[in-house]
């Protein structure tokens, strides 16, 4: 008996100590913030380090890194990021200005955000940092002598570094970090402040497109989707049966791939679907889902953290990319695709590029409301597109997302030059 309870005893205090200090170990790669987190001050505590040294242009790849609580691991990340931005910008004190490349030109800008999900990180060897590279190298070859193109990398703690299938282990907690960054408003901050800039100018064909993976993707969905939705609400018509005013966010899109969020979370944007009013032709997509039909970790891994988090609802139990009543298009391959160019004017209805065709699709039961060039976009796909949760940087792909990011450029510099 005794024997009985001394084990009894021995289980709770390691069970005890797996709740408190396993979530410390799995996090034990989080960063300290910055002392200053309201403005860089590299040029008194690091002069050869101070941004505003860089010449600009400057081609590196921007990363901007945040802690588990929502907070600048260096604030002058972001500042470096904000210099690549406005280098060009006329400012009465020059003192603050960056440096500038002998001969540089005053060119628009495509920026990319990217948000990394589970298991990345920003360290140099991170598969999604070298990819994303990649996709931003083919953006700078597309547009070279015409455009500059930024590449902006936030990164935040969701890799425990851990080998094979143990890095599952740390799904719950970093999940939980994903959300207390979200909850800081870090994300929205940072996206706030570069489409600012990037829209200071109204006449500018500078865009701004934001991109998140996973967990990435939850954490950019936070930041976002409360100004999509007041910017919606702000362009309706004001009575039934009218059309939207163009609607445009902080950034000029929003890319979510295999977003790592339950379908809850977006109710209220699909009940922005209504008979009851109409949106503008020439409406580009502000929001853009796309996932995949054999990605484990939103199908099973997903659904298995919610229900032990006492979650019960369908819609809680369901991430957005498999819950079908909010699917509205699909993106599958097409047998003959010719390379015409898709019609720009509708972009919300049918893009087809690079073998790949986005089509808004019939809705089944009660939610069947087809609402024409409504952008908010939710499209499933196949693993003949994208491979798996972490699939997205395959080739077919990868070309299509280029394409999409060229057409929602194309379409923006239609309608900038059009209001000249």
């Amino acid at each position: 008996m005794f024997g009985f309870e001394v084990l009894s005893i021995g289980a709770i205090v390691l069970t005890i100590a797996a709740v408190f200090f396993v979530p410390l170990w799995l996090n034990r790669n989080d960063l300290p913030p910055s002392e200053n987190q309201n403005k860089c001050i590299k040029h008194i505590t690091d002069p050869d380090n101070d941004p505003r040294l860089i010449p600009r242009p400057d081609d590196a790849i921007k990363i901007i890194r945040v802690t588990n609580s929502g907070e600048f691991v260096d604030r002058c990340e972001l500042t470096n990021a904000l210099y690549e931005l406005n280098w060009d910008r006329e400012r009465p004190n020059d003192s603050f200005g960056a440096a500038k490349r002998p001969g540089a030109k005053k060119l628009p800008k495509l920026v990319i955000l990217y948000v990394h999900g589970w298991k990345h990180d920003a360290t140099p060897e991170d598969s999604d940092l070298k990819n994303f590279g990649k996709l931003i190298g083919g953006l700078r070859e597309r547009h070279r002598g015409q455009k500059y193109v930024v590449g902006i990398y936030l990164g935040w703690n969701a890799s425990a570094g851990l080998s094979g299938p143990l890095e599952n282990i740390s799904f719950w907690v970093k999940r939980s970090n994903a959300d207390r960054i979200a909850q800081s408003a870090i994300v929205t901050k940072v996206v706030s402040a570069i489409g600012s800039v990037v829209k200071s100018a109204p006449n500018r064909l500078d865009q701004f497109i934001a991109i998140g993976h996973s967990f990435g993707a939850r954490i950019l969905f936070s930041a976002t989707a409360q100004s999509l939705v007041y910017e919606t609400e702000s362009a309706h018509p004001g009575f039934p049966g009218g059309e939207y005013r163009l609607v445009e966010g902080s950034a000029d899109a929003v890319i979510l791939l295999n977003p790592a969020f339950e379908s809850s979370r977006y109710t209220a944007i699909d009940d922005i679907t209504r008979k009851d009013e109409r949106f503008n032709p020439s409406q580009a997509p502000l929001f853009v889902s796309i996932s995949t039909d054999n990605d484990w970790a939103t199908k099973m891994a997903f659904p298995a953290g919610q229900w032990l988090g006492l979650a019960r609802s369908q819609r809680e139990l369901t991430t957005l990319g498999n819950y079908r009543p909010y699917m509205t298009h699909t993106l599958v391959p097409v047998a003959d695709d010719d390379g015409a160019a898709s019609d720009l004017a509708h972009l919300t209805e049918n893009f087809t590029a690079a073998g790949l065709c986005l089509t808004r699709l019939a809705r089944g039961g009660a939610r069947r409301v087809v609402q024409a060039h409504n952008p908010f976009v939710v499209a499933a796909t196949t693993k003949s597109v994208i491979d798996g949760h972490n699939g997205i940087w395959g080739a077919k792909f990868s070309n299509w997302l280029e394409e999409l990011i060229a057409a929602l450029e194309r379409r923006n510099e239609q309608r900038k030059m059009s209001s000249v």
